[in-house]
């Protein structure tokens, strides 16, 4: 038998940084209050960013109604995985509206694209060729006292975007999903509202849950965890598990719905802090690729990578087989295989829009060149192995 090599030992010192202070409000009804934090911060002219789907619906105008005529405009042209044209596209909306806020209004997308349209205003960054420059690393940091727009997230799924100071956009050009990163990109207010997330589509709100599931188990076997992110990943199993089923049997139950909004703050406070592995790296290649949404990447790639990096990272799965119910970390994939299937979303590539096997076995030279891979408990030794592990996944 091939003996499987474990990731070394972490370091006997280790770091956490804790990221920009923000202010978190939850509740049913929080998102009536918009203008109390429009107030506080100084707003009076505030842009709100959205999708389609939710454009059309009842929340644009309810925020409208939470702040009286200091909305000044309105962009729902935001589509899945932040194409650099719909972004560069809102950015010269806010502008030409004289934005003074972003009020980012959706999934994990428009919380991206929130933090992408704040930074292009603040920095003065302009036009399709200045945004896409940003997407080499590293980009200009804003200094202490620049200037930069007041950011207020509305979560309508539960992917947890809100809470990262990073934002991916799908660069068409290339055909590659990259990211923009720094502190100053996290927003200045997060207001979870489970009655905001009772338009979403049930099968949006469950999928998109399960990147928070994907956050908090990777998190617990990331490069960087410490005993405070471990913390945060095993309650926000708990609190998603709570959730989930129960979200599932009743959309409307707004308990769940805060439930699980807890649960998605918790693992991506750990996963941010902790690091992600192979799940998060082959679902951005997914995205990326076939446009599968993000929810859905982790729907298929995290029961098959937990199983996949079981042997190399024993201890760690241990822990989150405690949190899901099941014994040995050899479970721990299976077992979230399980509560994907109960909640009716797919785990099988072919099921998610992915053409054929062999276009998902050709991502194998992309996964070896994955930030995420040297921070894997199990790494792929070559090329047939990161094959191996796509093949899992058809």
């Amino acid at each position: 038998m091939t003996e499987i090599p474990r990731r070394d030992p972490a370091p006997a010192i280790r770091t956490y940084v804790a990221p920009r202070s923000h202010r978190v409000v939850s509740g049913p009804g929080a998102v009536a209050r918009l203008g109390e934090h429009l107030d506080r911060m100084g707003a009076r002219r505030a842009f709100i960013l959205t999708g389609r789907s939710v454009g059309q619906g009842p929340l644009p105008e309810r925020l409208r109604a939470a702040a009286p005529d200091r909305i000044a405009g309105v962009f729902d042209g935001i589509s899945a995985h932040d194409p650099l044209d719909d972004v560069a596209a809102a950015v010269e909306a806010a502008r030409a509206a004289g934005a003074d806020a972003v009020v980012s209004l959706g999934g994990g997308a428009v919380m991206d694209a929130g933090k992408f349209v704040t930074y292009c205003l603040g920095m003065e960054v302009a036009g399709i060729a200045e945004m896409r420059a940003l997407l080499t690393p590293p980009i200009p940091a804003p200094g202490e006292r620049q200037a930069m727009p007041a950011q207020i997230a509305i979560p309508t799924t539960a992917s947890a975007a809100e809470f990262t100071g990073v934002a991916g956009v799908l660069d068409r050009e290339s055909g590659a999903k990259r990211r923009i990163g720094h502190p100053r990109l996290l927003p200045d207010v997060v207001i979870h509202d489970p009655e905001a997330v009772l338009p979403t589509p049930p099968d949006l709100w469950l999928s998109s849950a399960i990147r928070s599931l994907d956050h908090a188990v990777e998190g617990l076997y990331g490069p960087r965890a410490t005993p405070y992110t471990d913390g945060l990943g095993l309650e926000a199993i708990r609190q998603l598990l709570h959730g989930l089923p129960a979200c599932r049997r009743d959309p409307s139950d707004l308990a769940a719905i805060s439930a699980v909004q807890a649960g998605a703050w918790l693992s991506l406070s750990c996963g941010s802090s902790a690091g992600t592995g192979l799940s998060h790296g082959i679902g951005y290649l997914l995205g990326g690729t076939f446009g599968v949404p993000h929810g859905i990447c982790s729907c298929i790639t995290l029961h098959h990578v937990a199983a996949w990096v079981a042997p190399a990272a024993g201890p760690e799965l241990e822990r989150v087989a405690q949190a899901l119910g099941v014994e040995g970390a050899a479970a721990v994939g299976p077992a979230i295989a399980r509560l994907v299937t109960a909640l009716g979303q797919p785990i099988r590539a072919r099921d998610a829009g992915v053409p054929s096997r062999e276009a998902l076995l050709d991502l194998a030279p992309q996964v070896l060149t994955l930030p995420h891979v040297a921070g894997s408990p199990r790494r792929p030794a070559d090329e047939a192995d990161a094959r191996a592990l796509l093949e899992r996944m058809w």
